[in-house]
């Protein structure tokens, strides 16, 4: 699995562990709920987003590669 899909598993498991869904975590980071499907479907290549998400959940960007 290359690091784009890596870190989108990862979200996925962190909207889980937050019990968010994806329509409710779009509303709270302040993106479209399909920006957030296509983050877990295809990836996260951006590292700006990489550092929000890694704010909003309270985490480290290599948490998202683990």
């Amino acid at each position: 699995m290359n690091a784009e899909k890596l870190a989108g598993e990862k979200l996925r498991l962190l909207l889980k562990e937050n019990d968010l869904t994806q329509e409710e975590f779009s509303k709270l980071f302040g993106i479209d709920v399909r920006t957030c499907n296509r983050f877990i479907n295809e990836g996260i290549t951006k590292v700006a987003t990489l550092e929000e998400l890694a704010t909003f959940f309270n985490t480290k960007i290599s948490d998202f590669f683990e």
